[in-house]
């Protein structure tokens, strides 16, 4: 399966500031040199042409051009499958007759 993704490149002159969306994104140094702060984080990183950086999906970041540069934004692509939510198995569990089989919730 195949999915289209969004990709933008941001074109930055020399001591150009941009929010960075809230988002997991791979930041992409193409050209030109940019400094990145990380909101509730601190450490900052400068990402030089090729560079990469990833950010969480919680976070914002903000980019600094330190020069004319390019800066690419592209989603972050989950491969890993998410778990399923923990109270999925009780009703299984109960059905199968395990130790908890016939137990009802009562209020304390």
């Amino acid at each position: 399966m195949k999915t289209d993704t969004l990709t933008v490149d941001l074109n930055m002159p020399h001591k150009a500031l941009q929010v960075i969306p809230q988002g997991a994104l791979r930041l992409v140094c193409r050209e030109g040199s940019v400094w990145i702060t990380l909101d509730h984080d601190q450490r900052d990183v400068v990402l030089n042409p090729g560079e990469v950086f990833a950010t969480r999906a919680q976070q914002r970041a903000i980019a600094y051009a330190l020069e004319s540069s390019v800066l690419r934004l592209e989603p972050v692509v989950c491969t890993r499958r998410a778990a399923a939510p923990r109270w999925r198995w009780w009703p299984q569990r109960s059905r199968q007759g395990g130790e908890h089989a016939g137990a009802a919730l009562v209020p304390v």
